[in-house]
C-alpha cells in the first residue's frame, strides 16, 4: 500500500454524486446530439431524393474455409481463404448498432472514469470542509492535508495560509 493512500474512502458523496452525474448527463446529450445529427442527416438524404433506407449493400466477406482434397492417393483437409457474399444488406443495418454500441462503450468507460476521477475531487471538498468546520468552531493550529494526487492542493494552501493567518492575529490580540 502506498503511503499517502487512505485505507477508508473519505468523500462527500452528495458532491461526488452531483459532479459524476453533472458529467454523464452532459455526456449523455452530447452521445445523443450526434446520435440525432446522424438521424438527420438521413432524414435530409431521404428529403433530397436519395432514400439511404431503401439502399442495399452487397458485402463481400472473407472466410476461411476447410476443404478436402485428395493428393497421390492421399486425403487431406486444407484451409482455404475465400469470400461469402452477403446481399441486401441495408446501410442502416450497419451503421445503427455501430453508433449504438460506441455510445454504450464511450458511457461505460466515462462512468469509471468519472467515478475514479470524482474522489481526487470529492475527497479534498470534504476534507476542507471538515477542518474549515474545526476553525470555526476555534481549533487552533488546523491545517488541511491533501495526497499528492489530489485535485484542490492549490485551494488547501492557499486556506492553510489563511488559517495560520487568523491565528497569527488572534494570538497578536491576546
Amino acid at each position: 500500500m502506498g503511503r499517502n493512500k487512505r485505507k477508508q474512502l473519505v468523500v462527500d458523496k452528495s458532491f461526488q454524486l452531483r459532479f459524476v452525474g453533472s458529467f454523464l448527463l452532459s455526456v449523455m446529450g452530447a452521445l445523443i446530439i450526434f446520435t440525432l445529427l446522424v438521424g438527420l442527416y438521413y432524414w435530409v438524404s431521404n428529403m433530397a431524393g436519395e432514400n439511404l433506407f431503401r439502399e442495399f449493400i452487397t458485402i463481400d466477406r472473407q472466410v476461411i474455409e476447410e476443404r478436402t482434397i485428395t493428393e497421390e492417393g492421399v486425403e487431406r483437409v486444407v484451409k482455404v481463404p475465400t469470400t461469402k457474399t452477403i446481399l441486401g444488406v441495408k446501410r442502416w443495418e450497419l451503421i445503427l448498432p455501430a453508433i449504438l454500441v460506441n455510445n454504450l462503450i464511450i458511457m461505460i468507460l466515462l462512468t469509471v472514469f468519472g467515478i475514479r476521477y470524482s474522489h481526487r475531487i470529492a475527497g479534498p471538498v470534504y476534507r476542507i470542509n471538515c477542518e474549515l468546520d474545526k476553525v470555526l468552531q476555534g481549533k487552533k493550529g488546523v491545517k488541511i492535508k491533501l495526497r499528492e494526487k489530489d485535485r484542490l492542493r492549490g485551494i488547501a494552501i492557499r486556506v492553510n495560509q489563511l488559517i495560520q493567518r487568523l491565528d497569527q492575529a488572534e494570538e497578536g490580540q491576546a
